[in-house]
């Protein structure tokens, strides 16, 4: 609509035509940009809602989520680093589910929120411990990619721990790299865990885990 046509269209028809434009304005760009944003939501609850289904049946869900500035990790609702913290809903969950499930994880995001989400340069997602009362407890796991890592794993939907691990920097000094693993001491104590290492040439003791 233009204002210069309104003045041969007759008072009232104007009127409607204003107030239909301003509908279009006041709802086109909303409805737009939550269908085709180059990034994910910004805030816990709409990322938990989201990944609901697919976290469920591994007794996993999304405690904190949120966009970050990926040069000072502060909170970012523009930031174009997504950082997802999953918190086991049973306390039954035991070193074993955290190995078995550190691939299954990253299958389901990895390379989907690269896909997705075309602004998004980095992803990272941890499991945290069982029934710990901190608002920000250390991870027990983590996996760091970036858009640029994409090409360290051939098939990210079927990686196994062992190509996770296989991917990794040897030295992992490297933490600044774009892709790198973390695992505390009683993942790295797991015997299958340590199996996957030795296959994937991983130093389970290295700086980093």
């Amino acid at each position: 609509m233009t204002i210069r046509r309104a003045r041969t269209i007759p008072a009232l028809i104007v009127t409607l035509v204003i107030t239909a434009g301003a509908l279009v304005v006041a709802t086109g760009p909303t409805k737009a940009g939550a269908a085709g944003s180059n990034l994910p939501p910004a805030n816990r609850a709409a990322l938990a809602k989201m990944f609901r289904d697919e976290l469920k049946p591994l007794g996993l869900r999304v405690s904190r989520g949120l966009l970050q500035n990926p040069e000072t990790y502060d909170p970012d609702p523009k930031g174009t680093h997504l950082a997802l913290y999953l918190t086991p809903t049973s306390s039954a969950y035991a070193t074993d589910d955290y190995v078995k499930n550190f691939a299954k994880i990253t299958r389901v995001f990895v390379p989907m929120v690269f896909h997705r989400w075309k602004g998004l340069r980095t992803f990272d997602i941890c499991q945290e411990p069982v029934d710990d009362p901190r608002d920000e407890p250390p991870p027990v796991t983590q996996i760091y990619v970036s858009r640029d890592a994409l090409d360290r794993v051939g098939t990210w939907k079927k990686a196994t721990l062992v190509e996770l691990l296989a991917a990794a920097p040897k030295d992992r000094r490297q933490r600044g790299a774009d892709y790198y693993v973390y695992f505390n001491s009683d993942i790295r104590s797991d015997p299958t865990f340590q199996k996957a290492a030795g296959e994937a040439g991983y130093n389970t003791y290295g700086l980093f885990g």
